[in-house]
């Protein structure tokens, strides 16, 4: 098996097989590692199709300067591409690791963020990625973002989440729909209104 890298050895001292890595969106913070991750273990990467450009071209995701930035961290502008890339669209369903998973498109951020809902016997966690963090949301002024298209994913999807379920954000720390709902600026009608 190549290097994993830094990732690599936590896996392996938890004890844990991966089956995949799943992308919530394809900044360079959220999937730098996962090509090496990927096809160390031979598993797939599940990315929604809009964002799939960001795996190889990671620099087109930070704006003016972006791809000089990355090729003076990693020595290269281009990454390669997983081997096994398998794209996800909205209420998507998979079967991985025991859990079940669904995917809820959630554009605005990037074009092809999503939630991802998982479900072992009765306990359900959201896993937010960028679009929703404790007291804020994911910034949507960088390429493909768009403030007009985060409301309306804050709006549709996420305000019609249940309160009680955990959120474990791609940033910070956790939180709840509900304590979201009576305290995050943005998801306040008064907010919304003016995307609408």
């Amino acid at each position: 098996m190549q290097s994993a890298g830094p990732v690599g050895e936590m896996i392996e001292a938890s004890g844990r097989t991966p089956v995949a890595v799943l992308a919530s969106h394809g900044h360079l913070d959220h999937v730098a590692d996962a090509h090496t991750i990927a096809d160390a273990y031979g598993i797939p990467l599940h990315i929604h199709p809009a964002d799939r450009h960001l795996l190889t071209d990671p620099g087109a995701g930070l704006g003016l300067g972006g791809r000089e930035l990355v090729a003076s961290m990693y020595g290269s502008s281009e990454f390669p591409e997983p081997h096994d890339v398998r794209e996800w669209g909205d209420a998507d369903q998979l079967e991985l690791a025991g859990l079940r998973w669904t995917v809820q498109h959630a554009p605005g951020h990037t074009p092809g963020c999503v939630l991802l809902r998982a479900v072992d016997g009765d306990e359900t966690v959201l896993f937010s990625g960028d679009v929703l963090f404790a007291g804020s949301i994911g910034r949507t002024d960088l390429p493909g973002g768009s403030m007009a298209e985060m409301a309306t994913s804050l709006r549709d999807v996420v305000l019609d989440l249940p309160y009680d379920l955990a959120v474990l954000p791609g940033h910070g720390p956790t939180t709840t729909i509900g304590r979201e709902c009576a305290t995050n600026p943005y998801l306040q009608p008064s907010f919304l209104r003016q995307y609408t």
